[in-house]
């Protein structure tokens, strides 16, 4: 962790400011030691609520909340002083470094984007060479972009060494991942990848709250099935063409939100009772109006391992994030998730082994390098 003394829910973060990357009043790059650093953030499933957290959505549902668990499937970025005045990328799949573009220049596309929306923002004062790993399916709809950004950002403060609160790295998460997509980013996912844990994120006029849920992650674990379908899915577009059905007043489109978000109201209701059996209810019926709102989230592969894991004991099955492929999550008894699992598999389906994460994000400094 950064600093010893702080508390658990807030731990540092460095701080994003100009000066914070090596940027001094006039214009130019100081050159100070920097540190090499390793940081890592879970990915998530999403519990209830999900595209209530994209502005200005949550404002016509009033009490609206988004309920989600950060899982261990992370990713992991490693940030050290580069051989060359350019940045450098190194990832699963990659046999060599690639060089990133300048981050000056106007290129933000291409599969190395997310990395380059990052340093256009948060660029060392010198050039770094960047390697990458990560657990989760690549479009498995666990929010894995999400995690990987914060890690990456993570490692890009850290390396400049300012601290802040770790809450005031949601709004540049944001913003970078808007300029990323080309459309407006909701922010649920950098909750679980910063803090960890199983939340309820309170939207509210002006504000946002997060509340950690306590003594649950270890009961939902025995209940959950997590199965990717084998199919990537697109980040980002269903939600915002979704928002924009909402926002232009489709009397349909908002009826289901406020399914969507009575559901997720039901589900923290249940999870602080821990009432685990109403916790499925509740998962179930934001699963039904979430399908009535945007049918094409199901997949032919989604609606025949829903059969699959119906037929063998699911409460709920719900698509993870937006849709359109990725994963599901099953949810039912304790004592039929080995059977759940065993008859997904079956199904040629894979079945990724997951914990609940308590930690969220993570950095680690390897020690002084540099002039």
């Amino acid at each position: 962790m950064y600093a010893k003394g702080r508390r658990r829910e807030d731990p540092g973060f460095p701080d994003p400011c100009p000066e914070a990357c090596g940027v001094v009043p006039d214009g130019t790059k100081s050159m100070r030691p920097w540190t090499s650093v390793e940081a890592s953030a879970p990915t998530r499933i999403d519990l209830a609520g999900g595209t209530l957290d994209i502005w200005p959505l949550y404002l016509f549902h009033p009490g609206a909340m988004t309920l989600n668990m950060a899982i261990d499937l992370r990713a992991v970025v490693s940030v050290r002083p580069g051989k060359k005045v350019g940045h450098r990328l190194l990832g699963p799949g990659m046999t060599r470094w690639v060089d990133l573009p300048p981050v000056s220049g106007r290129s933000g596309h291409g599969p190395y984007a997310l990395f380059v929306h990052a340093l256009r923002h948060l660029s060392p004062a010198r050039g770094a060479d960047i390697r990458f790993t990560t657990a989760a399916p690549r479009g498995a709809g666990l929010a894995g972009s999400s995690a990987l950004l914060a890690a990456v950002c993570g490692a890009l403060l850290a390396v400049c060494d300012r601290k802040g609160a770790r809450s005031g790295l949601v709004p540049v998460l944001r913003d970078i991942e808007t300029g990323l997509l080309g459309v407006p980013a909701g922010v649920q996912d950098y909750y679980p990848a910063l803090f960890g844990g199983v939340q309820a994120i309170h939207w509210g006029a002006g504000s946002v709250r997060r509340e950690g849920i306590p003594r649950v992650a270890g009961e939902l674990e025995k209940r959950l099935v997590l199965v990717y379908t084998g199919r990537s899915r697109r980040s980002g577009f269903n939600n915002w063409e979704i928002a924009k059905q909402h926002l232009d007043g489709d009397r349909r489109t908002r009826a289901m939100f406020v399914q969507i978000a009575r559901a997720a109201v039901r589900l923290y209701e249940a999870l602080k009772a821990r009432d685990f059996q109403r916790v499925g209810r509740a998962m179930a019926e934001d699963a039904r109006a979430r399908v009535r709102l945007y049918p094409g989230i199901r997949t032919p592969e989604i609606r025949d391992l829903e059969k699959i894991l119906k037929r063998n004991g699911a409460q709920a099955v719900k698509v993870c994030g937006a849709g359109g492929g990725g994963c599901v999550v099953a949810y039912g008894p304790p004592d039929v998730r080995r059977r759940m699992a065993a008859a997904a598999a079956a199904g040629g389906y894979t079945v990724l082994r997951f914990r609940s994460d308590g930690t969220g994000l993570t950095v680690r400094r390897e020690g002084a390098v540099g002039p």
